[in-house]
């Protein structure tokens, strides 16, 4: 499972962000996505807007760090909620269902 996971992450990230930390993508409603895995500033971190939920209790610019401990730390509470990976559609077109074990041949996990 842990090959398997590391694998999910490993797709996840180069289809949301082609592995950019410092990735910003800006939506038509004001909200940003953020970093290697494209948070989203409506729910997930605090932008200028004090009034989204800020589940993960971070600034958005925080999932901008090359360091990804915070990026890591949000995106784990993001796949613990119902959807889990399926809250990215990056992770529905490319990567769910598919065989992950490609993304980490090689690595020595």
């Amino acid at each position: 499972a842990g090959v398997r996971l590391r694998g999910a992450r490993v797709c996840l990230a180069y289809f949301t962000s082609g592995f950019n930390t410092a990735a910003v993508d800006h939506e038509a409603d004001g909200s940003t996505n953020n970093g290697i895995f494209q948070i989203n500033s409506r729910k997930w971190c605090k932008n200028l807007n004090t009034e989204v939920p800020n589940v993960c209790q971070m600034y958005c610019s925080d999932l901008l760090n090359p360091n990804l401990k915070d990026t890591v730390i949000c995106a784990m509470k993001i796949t613990q909620q119902p959807q889990g990976l399926a809250s990215w559609e990056a992770w529905r077109r490319h990567c769910q269902g598919k065989d992950l074990t490609d993304w980490v041949d090689g690595c020595d996990l």
